[in-house]
């Protein structure tokens, strides 16, 4: 799997036609499947990325600090355990339903079908 950072900067370039343009060329030039990265962003900006990224290709994500990094300002243990058990969850979920809904499978770059996968034996790994 290929960990890709976005292709853009979203502060400056909101033309998603040219954004969805420069993801279909980091899905071209890819070999394997690829998961854009969270690499700082806040959520919203994240967010906007996962959704973009998988409709040009990506398989998923590879989330952080877009996920918790307001959790490391909160002082209070309790309520910086709600935040990620909350906060945190939800934007986990909402992601988790974007790359379902947009984002390609897995196999897709390595040119099998899930037909494929219900051949593999039981206890395949111990040929290695």
């Amino acid at each position: 799997v290929l960990k890709a950072e976005f292709p853009a900067d979203l502060r400056y370039n909101k033309d998603r036609a040219e954004l969805l343009e420069l993801c279909r060329r980091l899905d071209s030039a890819s070999r394997v499947p690829w998961v854009i990265l969270s690499a700082g962003v806040d959520f919203d900006a994240f967010y906007q990325q996962v959704e973009i990224a998988c409709q040009a290709g990506a398989s998923g994500f590879l989330g952080g600090r877009a996920l918790w990094q307001e959790a490391v300002d909160i002082t209070d243990d309790a309520k910086r355990v709600e935040f990620l058990s909350t906060t945190g969850v939800d934007r986990m979920k909402r992601l988790s339903e974007v790359a379902r809904k947009y984002g390609a499978p897995w196999y897709r770059k390595h040119r099998v079908s899930p037909a494929e996968f219900t051949t593999i034996s039981e206890g395949w790994f111990q040929s290695y």
